[in-house]
């Protein structure tokens, strides 16, 4: 699955709700998280901006959303913003997502020290997120 798209945030969706501990991980955040990557020529051209709700312990919803303008209306408690290579490194597990939202290179809008209150659940997202098959966008084979 080609990160970023649709079809892998539902399938990164999957794998976090199956992990045991989110309840805990998710215990004391906001309702609902925005995320935006932003574009990053010639690795990445385009702006992919994605929301989430959680309820009860687990992701009940997230989306794609056309614009992330969108965020604005919708606000969330959270906002996470980097540009695609800085996405594809922490996916990659290169970078510490504590120590880069604290020098600001992942910028967060929302309350960024509770976020760091629960990183040591960040095993959660690690894990689910290590599961899954990824090809970054700037790797991605095109056909034809």
């Amino acid at each position: 699955m080609i990160f970023p798209s649709a079809e892998w945030l539902a399938a990164a969706v999957a794998q976090v709700n199956a992990e045991p501990d989110l309840a805990k991980a998710l215990a004391g955040l906001g309702r609902d998280l925005g995320a935006v990557v932003e574009p990053d020529p010639p690795h990445f051209r385009g702006a992919f901006a994605v929301w989430g709700r959680q309820e009860s312990g687990r992701i009940a919803e997230a989306r794609v959303l056309a614009d992330p303008d969108d965020l604005l209306e919708l606000e969330p408690e959270y906002v996470l913003r980097a540009p695609y290579r800085l996405w594809k490194e922490l996916l990659l597990g290169r970078l510490d997502p504590v120590k880069t939202a604290l020098s600001g290179r992942l910028r967060v809008e929302g309350d960024l020290e509770a976020l760091v209150r629960r990183s040591g659940y960040r095993y959660v997202a690690e894990r689910a997120l290590a599961r899954l098959d990824t090809e970054f966008a700037d790797e991605a084979r095109r056909d034809g």
